[in-house]
């Protein structure tokens, strides 16, 4: 638990990862809708418990969550776009229980930084990563067979997290399990954190072209049309949400 929480307060789960294009923002909303799902108002005019937080500048999750139907989305959400105090009113809100928070894409970092210097900077941005990490329960950090995702992801891990003890699971995001039939990449991706002692979720989430037109058609996971492949991209995020509750 962050030091600045108390157990009654929400907990956060923070989607991370230094690299944009590993899928933060699918994450983000599909958890949340599932948690929203799962953990609906006690009374029908009563706030929701699950939130959707962005402090992304450019309003991704924003622009997903506002292309749904109000009457279908499942949870309630909030775009910062990197405006300091929000994030823990929401953490002290009485109805709040869950927040689910999209970072953006491409964090600003120092590679270059010394071991023992801070890579998130001083800007704007590194204010508003700085205040969610201050709070966070636990860090969602994708990790796909895109090998250019790897390198960033031990980054986050080892640079960002690890410093502020801040916990975390690393998630196989986008498998590709069609061209995958005898799992060799996804036992690989698995490899990669077992050899560097990273927690990883036992469920990947798996690539489906429905998840990148989500977005544009107004839904989330809960609202797919039926069919095998829908009822499989639930599953995934169904056993994710699980695992999350179970870590934190």
């Amino acid at each position: 638990m962050p030091p600045t929480q108390n157990p009654d307060d929400a907990k956060v789960i923070a989607t991370i990862q230094q690299k944009g294009g590993s899928g933060k923002s699918t994450i983000t909303v599909n958890l949340a809708a599932v948690s929203g799902q799962n953990n609906p108002p006690a009374k029908a005019d009563d706030p929701c418990p699950v939130v959707a937080a962005g402090i992304d500048r450019q309003g991704s999750l924003e622009d997903w969550s506002a292309r749904v139907p109000e009457d279908r989305l499942p949870f309630d959400y909030v775009v910062t776009k990197g405006r300091l105090g929000e994030i823990p009113d929401l953490v002290k809100d009485p109805d709040v229980s869950r927040i689910f928070v999209d970072t953006p894409g491409f964090m600003e970092t120092d590679p270059d930084a010394p071991m023992d210097a801070d890579p998130l900077g001083s800007g704007p941005a590194a204010k508003a990563m700085e205040e969610v990490l201050e709070h966070t329960n636990l860090a969602l950090v994708p990790l796909t067979q895109e090998w250019l995702t790897h390198r960033p992801a031990e980054f986050t891990i080892e640079r960002v997290l690890k410093p502020r003890g801040v916990r975390f699971l690393v998630v196989i995001n986008m498998w590709d399990s069609g061209s995958d039939r005898e799992h060799k990449e996804l036992n690989r991706l698995r490899k990669w954190c077992t050899d560097r002692g990273y927690p990883f979720a036992s469920q990947a989430i798996r690539r489906y072209k429905i998840h990148s037109k989500a977005p544009e058609d107004g839904l989330t996971v809960i609202q797919y049309p039926e069919s095998g492949t829908a009822l499989r991209a639930r599953e995934d995020f169904y056993k994710l949400a699980l695992a999350v509750e179970q870590a934190i």
